[in-house]
């Protein structure tokens, strides 16, 4: 299953008769290995990580909640938090569980430099962009406060985003509060974290697509779609590359979530 539906997605961007030649003298001169089990990466197509470990990536598939897109085993209708209207957002999806290779690839994306990786990952999201319901044309990036961006060098949500094809705002929205680290706190110390956290900075209608990288517990993206629609948003839909299931988060509280 994960060879047949995320491998096809990462192979026809690159591909070109000359790809061959050149990787063969890159590869000789500047070798890659793999992030993820250390192997060489023969073809620079894939980024910093090897087909092998892009092929075990496991892509989310139904059953899942319509609105928040939370897995579950077996679901009818809205799941217990959206039927209590817990979130601002309208649609919530990810592309990928968040497996532990899939999080040694965001983290040395996000904390080794390795930005070809959001290449690869952009095309899995685009994949999932396109097959599920979203009707919005005008994407929007979670933004990394201004000091934490300085100090990284990039905003891996912005990398991601721009291999989507849609028009791409990166300056619509601001983080404004430098907000610690969430790891070890509930649901609802995350929402009380990041209360006020961003403003937008400009006029904004209709519906707004919100990329990023991993979705927890929701806590950011909720924020950011009440703020987004009081600033004049109607519909707020959220486009994540990997989604924490509630069994993961409970058993692995992680720092690649939510807190950057």
């Amino acid at each position: 299953m994960h060879s047949a539906t995320v491998q096809p997605i990462l192979t026809s961007p690159f591909a070109f008769p000359q790809r061959t030649l050149i990787d063969s003298i890159l590869n000789l001169l500047f070798p890659v290995a793999c992030v993820v089990c250390r192997a060489q990466v023969l073809e620079r197509r894939w980024g910093a990580a090897c087909p092998d470990c892009w092929s075990r990536l496991e892509p989310l598939a139904p059953p899942f909640c319509p609105q928040c897109g939370e897995p579950a085993p077996a679901i009818e209708g809205l799941c217990g938090r959206c039927r209590k209207g817990e979130y601002a957002f309208d649609l919530a999806r990810s592309a990928l569980f968040f497996t532990d290779t899939l999080r040694e690839i965001i983290h040395h994306l996000k904390y080794a430099e390795r930005v070809s990786l959001a290449r690869s990952l952009g095309d899995i999201l685009k994949v999932c962009l396109e097959h599920e319901p979203f009707s919005g044309r005008i994407v929007v990036p979670v933004p990394l406060h201004r000091k934490r961006e300085r100090e990284r060098g990039f905003n891996q949500a912005e990398l991601i985003a721009a291999r989507l094809g849609r028009s791409l705002e990166t300056r619509l929205l601001r983080r404004r509060k430098n907000t610690p680290s969430q790891t070890g706190l509930s649901r609802s110390e995350r929402k009380r974290n990041l209360a006020g956290a961003f403003e937008v900075r400009g006029p904004v209608a209709g519906t707004v697509i919100l990329v990023d990288d991993v979705y927890t517990t929701g806590s950011t993206v909720h924020e950011i779609a009440r703020t987004l629609k009081r600033a004049g948003a109607q519909r707020v839909e959220v486009l994540t590359v990997a989604r924490v299931s509630n069994d993961f988060y409970r058993a692995a509280e992680t720092d690649i979530s939510e807190a950057v």
